[in-house]
């Protein structure tokens, strides 16, 4: 007996599921370089947001702590890193000296006031490269307003894993961070071009 033609028998058939099979293939094709877009952008943005929480968390602790907070951009393109070291609390009647010099890649920082050193390397955002391009990049925030010395604009650039994509940090002479897109790079929704 015919088990495949018995009454009420249900289910697909070869055809059917080679169909439904060719079906997601092309959806799958379709969708792959909108994914890989998504989370190049992803990347990459999450590499500049934490780079501008960082500069806005050293600023506060400038102006909170009465100490200057030295911020820099340090490393090589594919090896960044960002730091933020406050001076050195002064002893009792001592003058607050200068913020010191931070080396993240060496781990030479100074902790802020509760304990924690401010960093962002690319060992955390992997396949993100970062170059500096305003000025120099690396300068510090006043302790009694926040403001960054020297006074002018400072901003490093970060890339996609892929390049396609670019995001520029800039932290302005009032000390203010931001992002933007370069000019020459495709828009990244929710953020203005520079």
């Amino acid at each position: 007996m015919n088990t495949s033609l018995r009454p009420g028998a249900t289910g697909f058939t070869l055809i059917e599921l080679m169909v439904t099979i060719s079906v997601l293939a092309i959806l799958a094709a379709i969708a792959g370089p909108s994914f890989r877009d998504f989370f190049d952008r992803y990347r990459l943005r999450g590499a500049a947001n934490e780079v501008i929480s960082m500069v806005s968390l050293a600023r506060a602790e400038a102006v909170k702590s009465g100490r200057s907070v030295r911020v820099d951009f340090g490393g090589t393109t594919s090896a960044w890193c960002v730091a933020a070291s406050p001076a050195v609390a002064p002893s009792a009647g001592a003058p607050i000296g200068a913020a010191a010099d931070c080396d993240c890649a060496s781990n030479t920082c100074n902790a802020m006031g509760d304990g924690q050193v401010l960093a962002v390397a690319a060992s955390g955002h992997p396949g993100v490269t970062a170059t500096a391009t305003t000025v120099a990049a690396n300068f510090s925030f006043d302790s009694r307003l926040g403001l960054v010395v020297p006074l002018a604009n400072h901003a490093a650039t970060f890339n996609s894993p892929t390049g396609k994509y670019a995001l520029q940090v800039a932290v302005n002479p009032l000390g203010q961070a931001s992002l933007c897109t370069p000019s020459n790079k495709p828009q990244i929704p929710g953020v203005v071009s520079c």
